[in-house]
């Protein structure tokens, strides 16, 4: 099973490559950023499109026939859509959602910005989260793409990533750190 796991996430990362490399080829590196956010936004908000590209009861031509459809209704490009078009012919629609993913990943990476995502119980003011990146964009002199998420579990306070370091100010784990430390006592 881990193995199987392993070898999805290598198809993941070559179809994620070939679709950059396809942008930057095309010079066309923001057209196609656009659309796999479109993808990703329209994978998120619809439970059966979700159905559809997980199905192993449907035929590649069922499969491609659907992307096709819906893809032309939220206005991917044609480029974008050959893209998927062979994924789904090679009975590799359950992965579409982590190459879009990996996609913007490495999309960023190419470019140079650092990815931040601020996680709160509610969403932060836009004037606020522009203070917030301009602090951290001077802070490691380069571009931030911040992003926010809501998390309730985290009672109160925030969690901010800037790439792989976290700075954890949540109420949940000052929390949790109280409770260690009673253990602790007895």
């Amino acid at each position: 099973m881990a193995n199987d796991s392993k070898n999805i996430g290598s198809i993941v990362e070559r179809y994620s490559k070939a679709l950059l490399e396809l942008s930057i080829e095309s010079k066309n590196m923001e057209e196609v950023q656009k659309d796999i956010q479109n993808i990703m936004d329209l994978i998120e908000t619809s439970e059966d499109f979700r159905r559809v590209l997980k199905s192993p009861i449907l035929s590649r031509n069922d499969q491609k026939q659907i992307i096709e459809k819906v893809f032309s209704k939220i206005s991917i490009s044609k480029m974008v859509l050959k893209f998927f078009i062979v994924v789904s012919t090679n009975r590799r629609s359950f992965i579409i959602d982590r190459i879009c993913k990996r996609f913007l990943e490495m999309e960023k990476d190419y470019k140079g910005e650092v990815r931040a995502e601020i996680i709160s119980t509610e969403a932060p003011e836009k004037d606020i989260l522009s203070k917030i990146e301009k602090i951290i964009k001077d802070t490691i002199k380069s571009e931030v793409n911040l992003t926010y998420k809501i998390d309730k579990s985290i009672i109160g306070g925030y969690i901010l990533n800037i790439g792989s370091v976290m700075l954890d100010g949540s109420i949940k784990s000052k929390l949790q750190g109280l409770r260690v430390l009673m253990k602790g006592t007895k």
